[in-house]
C-alpha cells in the first residue's frame, strides 16, 4: 500500500512553498505578438511547480535503481503541459520503449497534476497536493511502474553515469519553486551549424562533440540569463557577458545549499522575498550583480 512508501520531508516543504508562490499566478499562453519568447507559456502555473516537485520525488526514488526519469515537455500550442515518466533516454537497454510507457503527469487537466498510465491508471493529485502533500507524493510513487531493468551492459547508461542527477534535479526544483520566472528544459537540440551567426554554447563547450538531440543537460532560463547544467553535475556553461560563454567543472554536489547558491549566482537570481529561509544569508548576489565566473 502507499502508506509503506517513505516521503522525504524536503519534498513536502517544496510543495508547500510552491503553493504559496504559485497559487495566485494566472495561466500564460504563447504570446501571439512575440512567438520567439514562449518559455513561460503553461496552462496551469501552480500545476507546473507541483509537477516539478512530484518529478523530483520520483527521480530521487526511482532513478538510481530503476532508471526512471521525468522529463518536462513543451507543447507548441499549449506550452509546458506535461511531464513524461520514462526511461527511454536514461537507459540504453530501454531506448525502444515508448516515451510515455511509464506514465504522464498532465498539467492542463482538471485537478492537475494528473498522473496517467495509458487507459489503466488515472490519479488526480492537485487537491491532494494542497491538502495532504506527503500523501500525494506517496500515491504517485506507489503508482509509477518500475519493473526491473533488462540484463546487459549498463555502463553507457545515464542512470549509471549520473549518480548526482537526483541531487541536481532536487536543487533545480528548489529554484523553480522559489522563482516563478525560472524555466527548465531537458530536451535540447544542439545544432552543428551557426544560428544567427553563432554556434550553440554546448556545441562549443564540448569541442563540437555534442550535436543533435540531448537529454543530458538542464537548460535554465531566467529573464535574459541562460545556464546549462549537465545532469551529472560535472559541467556548467553560462553566459558571463553578452556573447561570452564560460564552462566550469564539477559543482559542489556534496552540498545542495552551495550548489543552489552557485546556480543563483550565475542565473543572477536575487531578492530575499523569493529566497527560502535557509538560503537567505548564504551569499546570494544582489539582483543587479553579475556572475563572477569563478568555479
Amino acid at each position: 500500500m502507499s502508506a509503506s512508501v517513505v516521503v522525504e520531508p524536503h519534498f513536502v516543504e517544496q510543495m508547500q512553498r510552491a503553493i504559496e508562490r504559485y497559487r495566485d499566478l494566472e495561466p500564460q499562453s504563447i504570446p501571439v505578438d512575440d512567438p520567439e519568447t514562449p518559455e513561460l507559456a503553461m496552462p496551469n502555473r501552480l500545476a507546473y511547480a507541483l509537477g516539478w516537485v512530484l518529478a523530483s520525488a520520483v527521480v530521487g526514488s526511482r532513478f538510481p535503481t530503476a532508471a526512471i526519469d521525468v522529463l518536462p515537455v513543451y507543447h507548441p500550442e499549449h506550452g509546458w503541459d506535461r511531464f513524461l515518466v520514462t526511461r527511454r533516454v536514461s537507459c540504453a537497454l530501454h531506448s525502444d520503449e515508448p516515451a510515455d510507457s511509464r506514465g504522464v503527469l498532465w498539467l492542463g487537466e482538471e485537478d492537475a497534476p494528473v498522473f496517467t498510465v495509458g487507459q489503466s491508471v488515472r490519479l488526480p493529485l492537485g487537491t491532494l497536493c494542497r491538502t495532504e502533500p506527503a500523501e500525494a507524493i506517496r500515491r504517485l510513487l506507489y503508482a509509477v511502474p518500475a519493473p526491473r531493468l533488462r540484463q546487459g551492459d549498463h555502463s553507457r547508461c545515464a542512470h549509471t553515469r549520473a549518480e548526482a542527477y537526483p541531487t541536481v534535479h532536487r536543487v533545480v526544483t528548489d529554484l523553480i519553486v522559489d522563482y516563478p520566472g525560472l524555466i527548465a528544459a531537458r530536451e535540447l537540440f544542439i545544432d552543428d551549424q551557426q544560428v544567427d551567426g553563432a554556434y550553440h554554447p554546448l556545441y562549443l563547450a564540448t569541442g563540437a562533440k555534442l550535436e543533435g538531440w540531448t537529454y543530458d543537460y538542464f537548460q535554465l532560463v531566467y529573464g535574459d540569463q541562460i545556464v546549462f547544467v549537465r545532469t551529472d553535475g560535472k559541467l556548467m556553461t553560462y553566459e558571463r557577458a553578452p556573447g561570452t560563454w564560460r564552462t566550469v567543472g564539477e559543482l559542489p554536489l556534496d552540498d545542495p545549499a552551495a550548489l543552489r547558491a552557485r546556480l543563483c549566482e550565475v542565473l543572477r537570481l536575487g531578492g530575499a522575498s523569493e529566497a527560502t529561509p535557509e538560503a537567505q544569508g548564504e551569499g546570494e548576489p544582489e539582483e543587479s550583480g553579475t556572475a563572477s565566473g569563478t568555479s
